[in-house]
């Protein structure tokens, strides 16, 4: 008892402690760049309007016009020619004159269009009654400021950490940030915003809104008609002008000033304003952190412990990304430190609490497992468990046709190089298609689909994995011939697929287990792919894998081999040969499928005559020389009346 409440203190004391210190640590700003780094993750995954268009003073433009500052006629041409937009943001700096006609007859044509916003930017700042407000400022020269239908600032805020993530919302009572004077002529209304530092939703990466070259504008590349309605943006895209930041988006690549206006339009307009998460919630949230860590290590097992702090953890991430959306940028440093320094501290104080624990493992369990995986268990004691669970799986087997003949006629080393080489291919072709091998036979494989993770398409994919497999072989008995020319004989595998219920799990014995698949479905796998010899085909699936199919079955071509009751079953099932891809089907496939089929018909109406005339007609089809057989021996021994055409397989 006086363990237990010794045990109990240390968690008060350690976790009081955590708590108290990262509580202060965060109120001074400690690692504040590691949190606006970190919750930079949880931008992006949104599509730009369609209202929102830039036109962008990008690479291509400079090419075709010249370099920079360009000639004011372009601009005034460009003015004239885009009169149907709504509004026109113009981030391009007139703040200097040109020359007098150019500059008069720009502000004609600023004037004409009506629609255009000009740039004018703060230079100097002051703190007011705690709110920064611009004191100097740039503006654009007099014939154009006069004839713009407003003039707001373009100032962005950069954090320390040199990214960009907000602008500037009230510097002035006289003048609007560029965005929001954007947003307010284009509908016409206006919004209230409490805080002067305006935070981006930015949407994705760069490049994301619409855009198009200013070039292509003034040179009538564009259909004009595009820009009818539209908020128009004018900026530098090229990286030689200099006017990109990098933003919580950015991935490595530095976005435009324009397009991070465009971004912050954007945020206007849907309203996904963001906030920080108010600090008296995150210093409760470390508290209540340390706490539950505390708990879980003074309550359960370290490795139960560990897990729920990570649960805990990812709970918490995850609530912070859906939070995002409503606007509240979380704190996700703090939680994550608040995990790590209760954990780490009251663990090393429970070390010899542990070692007991850990002692009383090894003991209770000695008894079900070899003494080489006691330490394992203790590690991770999931593996405890032999038992396990019933779900619906596709099975495979294959196996080489041929392979003794063979072997009868290579070196040994050369025979484990073409074992080892086949397998390898085989593998990675299972593997490649989501399969799990369980085994290898000698030369044969079994693998299993659906395990250990779900996967829906699981039938599908066995069956991609059985046609690569097929394909690869022709390629392999290439690559061996050309290697050994003495090698005449090429080697053939068959396979068979059945889908069913199976026991998945460790199974074996105490000292020994594997992770494998038990069941009447696959056993009835292995017996589908023995099969193959009888019928002389590659690929045999069962009725239940082609329901399994479901939709998609269409994708591939199969045909009705036999309906058959293999050896060891009582209940007869339909077989069916997997051919080729539908995109694969030839025209001598086709006809000679149509033939099998119509023959098939034929023989279960005791049809005999006339079934053997569509059989024969496919000479060099394996499977139609035995209905031959069959039809010849049944015109001499005709079935029963209530015949149900089931033919018994004799040997596995």
């Amino acid at each position: 008892m006086q363990k237990l409440e010794r045990k109990f203190i240390l968690c008060i004391i350690i976790c009081l402690s955590v708590a108290i210190l990262l509580s202060l640590l965060f109120l001074i700003g400690f690692m504040s760049n590691t949190q606006l780094k970190l919750s930079d993750n949880l931008y992006g995954g949104k599509k730009a309007i369609n209202s929102i268009v830039i036109v962008a003073i990008d690479d291509k433009s400079m090419q075709e016009i010249g370099r920079w500052p360009w000639q004011r006629e372009k601009f005034t041409e460009f003015f004239k020619k885009v009169n149907n937009s709504k509004i026109i943001v113009t981030d391009v700096a007139f703040f200097e004159n040109y020359s007098e006609i150019a500059d008069k007859e720009l502000g004609q044509a600023i004037k004409d269009n009506g629609r255009v916003i000009l740039a004018m930017e703060y230079t100097g700042f002051e703190r007011q009654n705690g709110k920064i407000i611009g004191t100097e400022f740039m503006l654009p020269i007099e014939p154009l400021r006069n004839s713009a239908k407003e003039l707001a600032y373009i100032n962005i805020l950069t954090d320390s950490d040199g990214t960009t993530r907000a602008i500037l919302w009230n510097l002035s009572r006289e003048y609007s940030s560029f965005a929001y004077s954007g947003y307010k002529n284009y509908f016409e209304k206006e919004i209230y915003y409490d805080s002067e530092r305006f935070l981006i939703n930015f949407i994705d990466k760069p490049g994301s809104f619409q855009t198009v070259s200013f070039s292509d504008v003034i040179n009538n590349r564009t259909n004009l008609e595009f820009f009818k309605d539209k908020l128009i943006l004018i900026g530098a895209t090229s990286p030689d002008l200099h006017d990109d930041y990098f933003v919580p988006t950015s991935y490595g690549k530095a976005m435009p000033g324009v397009e991070i206006h465009a971004n912050a339009i954007q945020t206007i307009i849907n309203k996904d304003f963001l906030k920080e998460q108010p600090k008296f919630s995150v210093i409760l949230i470390i508290f209540i952190f340390s706490i539950i860590v505390s708990l879980f290590l003074y309550k359960t097992k370290i490795w139960i412990a560990s897990v729920s702090s990570f649960v805990l953890l990812l709970g918490y991430i995850v609530l912070a990304i859906k939070i995002f959306d409503y606007g509240i940028i979380m704190n996700l440093v703090y939680p994550i430190i608040t995990v790590i320094f209760t954990f780490i501290p009251i663990v090393s104080s429970f070390y010899l609490f542990e070692e007991k624990q850990k002692r009383k493992i090894k003991n209770a369990f000695s008894k079900y497992v070899s003494n080489t995986l006691v330490e394992q268990i203790v590690k991770n004691p999931d593996k405890l468990k032999l038992g396990g669970e019933k779900k619906e799986i596709t099975v495979f087997f294959s196996d080489i046709r041929g392979f003794t003949t063979i072997s009868e006629k290579l070196k040994p080393e050369q025979l484990v190089h073409i074992l080892n080489e086949y397998l390898t291919a085989m593998t990675n072709i299972i593997m490649g298609n989501n399969g799990l091998v369980d085994k290898y036979i000698g030369d044969a494989i079994m693998a299993l689909w659906n395990v250990p993770l779900d996967e829906k398409r699981h039938a599908e994919l066995a069956c991609l994995a059985s046609l690569d497999m097929k394909s690869k072989l022709i390629e392999l008995n290439h690559k061996w011939h050309e290697e050994n020319p003495e090698l005449k004989d090429k080697l053939n595998i068959g396979i068979g697929l059945n889908t069913g219920e199976a026991i998945i799990g460790n199974v074996g014995s105490e000292d020994r287990f594997d992770y494998t698949a038990i069941g009447d479905c696959v056993n009835l796998a292995s017996r589908i792919e023995g099969l193959n010899k009888n019928y002389g085909t590659n690929t045999i699936i069962s009725e239940n894998t082609l329901k399994a199919l479901k939709e998609i079955k269409d994708k591939f071509v199969f045909r009705e081999l036999d309906y058959v009751a293999v050896k060891g079953k009582k209940e007869p099932i339909k077989i069916y040969e997997l051919i080729c891809l539908l995109s694969e089907l030839n025209e001598e496939n086709k006809e000679m499928i149509q033939n099998f089929e119509q023959g098939l018909k034929l023989y279960r109406e005791k049809k005999f005559e006339k079934a053997l005339e569509f059989f024969k007609k496919n000479e060099d089809d394996e499977p139609s020389k035995i209905f031959i057989e069959r039809c010849k021996y049944f015109k001499q021994n005709p079935p029963e009346e209530n015949w149900d055409f089931v033919w018994t397989m004799k040997e596995k």
